[in-house]
């Protein structure tokens, strides 16, 4: 049990001594993972920035018979108006 004097890295080294060889190396490659993982983009941001992007209707319509034919339908999923 961690005391109030225990730092962060301390505790997260006690604990990882307490798991096996395998469960060492898998916390080992998501602790690299969140270091390497690149940063998406807010919703915002990736609209602003394709914004003057503009796709044939026939084109997307093709796209959304793709996806519904792959995925057995799209449900929930709201409307979006890109040209608004």
């Amino acid at each position: 049990m961690a005391d109030s004097t225990m730092t962060l890295e301390q505790e997260l080294l006690e604990q990882v001594r307490k798991l096996d060889r395998d469960q060492q190396r898998r916390v080992m490659a998501y602790a690299r993972a969140l270091h390497t993982r690149p940063k998406g983009l807010s919703g915002s941001v990736f609209l602003e920035r394709t914004k003057d992007i503009h796709i044939d209707v026939g084109d997307l319509e093709r796209m959304e018979q793709a996806i519904e034919e792959t995925f057995e339908g799209v449900s929930d999923v709201p409307e979006v108006r890109f040209n608004d």
